[in-house]
C-alpha cells in the first residue's frame, strides 16, 4: 500500500531544507540508497527550478505544492506551481548539447537520466505539475 505525504512552502529558496527534509519522513529504509538520492536530487532541482524559473516574478508567498508517494516498487513526487509552464519535451530535445564547463542549466537533463518518469502538465486549476517515478526493487 502507497504512502503519501503533502507539503506546501513559500516560494523561497531557503524552503530547500524543509522540502528535502520532509522528503526524509517518508518510510525508505527498503529504497535502495542510490535510488533515494536519484529522487530527492530530483526533488531539490525541481523546486530549485520552480523558485527560480516558474515564480521568478512572483511575490514570496506564492505556495508551492509537493506530494510524495512511496509504494512497494515506485517513488512518485509531483511539484506544483504557477509559473507560465514550458515544453519540457522541446526543453529535453535541446539539451543534447550540454555545455559541462557551465555553471547551470543541467538539471532537467540529470533528472531525465536519474528517474523512469519525467513529465509536465498542466493542471485543470492553472498550475503546472512536474512528476517524476522511480522504479525500484526493494531491499527488504
Amino acid at each position: 500500500m502507497a504512502q503519501t505525504i503533502f507539503l506546501q512552502v513559500t516560494n523561497n529558496l531557503n524552503e530547500l531544507i524543509n522540502v528535502l527534509t520532509w522528503f526524509d519522513r517518508l518510510p525508505h529504509d527498503s529504497v535502495p540508497k542510490s535510488d533515494w538520492l536519484y529522487c530527492k536530487t530530483s526533488l531539490a532541482e525541481i523546486f530549485t527550478n520552480a523558485v527560480r524559473h516558474a515564480h521568478k516574478n512572483m511575490p514570496v508567498e506564492t505556495p508551492i505544492s509537493i506530494e510524495a508517494s512511496l509504494s512497494n516498487n515506485t517513488i512518485e513526487i509531483k511539484v506544483f506551481d504557477y509559473g507560465d509552464g514550458f515544453d519540457l519535451s522541446d526543453k529535453l530535445s535541446t539539451l543534447d548539447d550540454i555545455d559541462i564547463y557551465a555553471l547551470g542549466g543541467r538539471g532537467l537533463y540529470l533528472i531525465s537520466q536519474m528517474v523512469d518518469v519525467f513529465s509536465y502538465t498542466k493542471t485543470s486549476d492553472g498550475r503546472n505539475c512536474m512528476l517524476i517515478i522511480k522504479n525500484y526493487i526493494s531491499i527488504d
